[in-house]
């Protein structure tokens, strides 16, 4: 399968395919939800992201020799179909990890300032701790929250570890919840409606839900019952059962709405895609021909000198400023809302269109902001929560 004559066919959302694949062969794109098998019976080396389902009958029959997903899930991609069918699959764990847990941050804080609260003195459930839930739990401290980390493959990894805490214990003890769990529908530790109504109704009264993995780890109905009968205290969605139409209802109820971007930072997606641009040059055994660091390069319109809050803010209050300039999620959930203006038939369309044209922003990392504009009680958590650079 010479280089030259490689057909590559991308989720659309994929950034600088072209730029990257194009010294590999004629790449092709399309949105991730039009991939056929019509589509993949013309294409050698297939690029998708979550929203396009992977399966024997999107795969078999083709000369597909190369399947990449820019994703830490799998959870759409038939893994047993593409190695019956000899097919090699790579994809990006880890890749979208901090934008992740910038995201979560940003939303507890958004949360907190919200209802005059802090983060300092509460305890949060990490249910999932992976990639993104176990940097979470490193970053949590700096805001002076309690972290009760839960995972049960980890956890029997682990042995007697105490490093980790049963599932009832995150119920019965977390003021927040969030979940950062792989969907999975069979096995001991099956992840599917993990958090049925049984479940939400054991959180603590007032608890706060967070969901950035995958829609379906929340039975979307219960959650939607159990909001309208007021028993938590806030809810943030960025994930939904029966993307890219989710209900309606469930939408109006919760605090925080997103149309499934948690992940999708600038520096986000270009590591999944720098990732499998170098695991499809391994599989064809041939040099690199694009340069991903110049790729990931500050731009003009990154204006990653920050501006500090007004020092006499209370913590959160600073802190939930301070996140809003590096990431607008408020304006995220705004524009998610026109979701429920418009007619049935167009939301899935528009829900996809907010994915395809999400505002570019970067990384909070590398973001500046002068020492001494940060009053020294917050200094922990910008530097160690937050991990914006502070410059003398």
């Amino acid at each position: 399968m010479p280089s030259t004559s490689l057909r590559i066919l991308a989720d659309e959302n994929i950034p600088l395919v072209r730029e990257a694949f194009g010294g590999l062969g004629v790449v092709r794109l399309l949105p991730g939800r039009q991939i056929t098998p019509e589509a993949a019976r013309e294409t050698d080396v297939l690029l998708v992201r979550s929203v396009t389902k992977v399966d024997a009958a999107l795969v078999a029959g083709s000369p597909l020799r190369f399947v990449g997903s820019a994703t830490i899930g799998t959870d759409h991609v038939d893994l047993a179909a593409l190695r019956d069918l000899g097919i090699a699959f790579a994809n990006a764990p880890g890749s979208n990890a901090e934008s992740v847990v910038e995201y979560v941050l940003a939303a507890l804080l958004r949360l907190a300032a919200q209802r005059g609260e802090a983060l300092r003195g509460k305890t949060i459930g990490i249910v999932g701790c992976g990639n993104i839930g176990g940097r979470l739990a490193e970053r949590l401290p700096a805001f002076g929250a309690r972290v009760l980390k839960n995972d049960p493959p980890l956890a029997e990894k682990a042995g007697a570890s105490r490093e980790y805490v049963s599932l009832d214990a995150v119920l019965a003890e977390a003021d927040v919840v969030t979940l950062h769990v792989p969907l999975t529908r069979d096995g001991a530790h099956a992840t599917h409606h993990l958090f049925d109504k049984t479940t939400l109704d054991r959180l603590k009264p007032g608890a706060w839900l967070l969901n950035s993995s995958r829609g379906a780890v929340i039975d979307n109905a219960a959650l939607r019952e159990v909001l309208e009968a007021g028993r938590l205290g806030a809810a943030v969605l960025d994930v939904w059962e029966n993307e890219p139409t989710p209900d309606p209802a469930l939408m109006r109820r919760v605090d925080l709405a997103t149309p499934h971007i948690a992940g999708y930072s600038h520096d986000g997606k270009m590591q999944g895609a720098i990732m499998l641009y170098h695991a499809l040059i391994r599989h064809l055994d041939c040099p690199p021909t694009w340069d991903a660091a110049a790729a990931l390069a500050p731009g003009p319109d990154d204006y990653l000198a920050l501006t500090p809050p007004d020092a006499t803010l209370p913590e959160t209050v600073w802190l939930d400023a301070l996140a809003r300039h590096l990431y607008d999620l408020p304006a995220n959930d705004a524009r998610l809302r026109g979701f429920l203006e418009r007619p049935a038939e167009e939301r899935g369309a528009f829900f996809s269109g907010l994915r395809k044209s999400y505002p570019r922003r970067r990384a909070f990392h590398l973001h500046t902001l002068a020492r001494n504009a940060v009053p020294e009680a917050y200094r922990e958590a910008v530097e160690h929560g937050l991990r914006v650079r502070m410059v003398d």
